[in-house]
C-alpha cells in the first residue's frame, strides 16, 4: 500500500507542480519524465535487490528502501528544477524497486502453505488500495494544503511504515530465534 501511495500521491499535482519550475511549453514532457523516472527506477533495481534480499534478508531490505523512499521525499518538496525532480524520482524508483520482490518473499515464508495464495491477493489489493488512496490524499492535501505538503505527507507516512516494520521484524526475531 505504501508502495503505490508514495507513487502515485503526486500524480494530481504533478502537471501544477511542475509548471512552476519549467517553461510551459516542455511541462507534459518534463511531467512525462518524472512521472516515468520512479518506474525506470524501479525496474533497474528490483532484482538486484531481491538478490541483496536473498543475503542480508528481506526484512532489512523493506525497512531500507521504505527509509530511503521517505528521506528522497523531502528533496522533491524543495525543487527548483525538472532534472531535480526527474533524478530524485529516479532515486526513490531505485529505492521502491526492492519492496514488492521482498514483501512476496516475506510472505511466501512466513504463511502456511494452504493460505499463502488468499495472503498474496490481500497484498495485490493493498497495492491497488494504495493507487486510490495515494491520488485522493494526494489531490486532497495538494489543494488545501500545498503541493510541497503532499511530498512531505507521503515521506512522514514512508517513515511511520518504516518505523512499523522495523519493530515487526524486530518482535519477529525474538519470536523466533527467542532474543
Amino acid at each position: 500500500l505504501l508502495l503505490m501511495f508514495a507513487n502515485m500521491s503526486i500524480e494530481p499535482i504533478i502537471t501544477v507542480y511542475v509548471a512552476q519550475f519549467v517553461a510551459p511549453a516542455r511541462v507534459t514532457f518534463v511531467e512525462g519524465l518524472v512521472m516515468s523516472a520512479a518506474a525506470l527506477g524501479s525496474i533497474l533495481s528490483a532484482s538486484r535487490l531481491g538478490k541483496l534480499a536473498d543475503r542480508v534478508g528481506h526484512w532489512r531490505i523493506i525497512t531500507a528502501c521504505l527509509a530511503a523512499s521517505a528521506l528522497l521525499l523531502i528533496p522533491q518538496a524543495f525543487v527548483a528544477s525538472g532534472w531535480q525532480l526527474i533524478v530524485l524520482r529516479l532515486l526513490m524508483g531505485l529505492a521502491l524497486g526492492g519492496l514488492l520482490p521482498c514483501i512476496a518473499s516475506v510472505i511466501r515464508h512466513n504463511v502456511p502453505e494452504s493460505v499463502v495464495g488468499g495472503v498474496l491477493g490481500y497484498s495485490v489489493s493493498s497495492q491497488y488500495t494504495g493507487q486510490v488512496l495515494g491520488p485522493l490524499a494526494g489531490g486532497f492535501v495538494g489543494g488545501h494544503v500545498g503541493m510541497r505538503a503532499v511530498f512531505l505527507g507521503t515521506a512522514v507516512l514512508m517513515a511511520a511504515g518504516d518505523i512499523g516494520n522495523f519493530f515487526a521484524d524486530n518482535s519477529r526475531r525474538r519470536a523466533c530465534c527467542g532474543r
